[in-house]
């Protein structure tokens, strides 16, 4: 068997491997209400010993800019993922 043929079989493994994750991951953004995330990111915000170093802040802002845009897309971004799966499970699966 040639190298890219592993190779190939080696990604379609993995990604059939993967569908039931992006499924389930489509579900539950479906399923969660924004404030229940948002109650969890001031947990994990906090500063834990006092120290707190911040070495790239202005890529930390893109990051959270990036990430309010996703939530406020929540809904599509769920439908796109449970789209992806279904449509990649069936295509791999032969």
């Amino acid at each position: 068997m040639p190298l890219a043929a592993k190779v190939f079989l080696a990604m379609k493994t993995f990604l059939l491997w993967t569908c039931p994750l992006v499924f389930i991951e489509g579900i539950l953004l479906l399923l969660t209400k924004e404030d229940k995330y948002s109650k969890i990111e001031e947990k994990l915000v906090k500063e834990v010993g006092g120290i707190r170093k911040r070495v790239f802040p202005k890529i930390e802002t893109n990051i959270y800019t990036f990430q309010n845009w996703l939530l406020k897309r929540k809904l599509l971004l769920g439908i796109v993922f449970i789209v992806y799966a279904l449509m990649l499970f069936a295509v791999l699966r032969k």
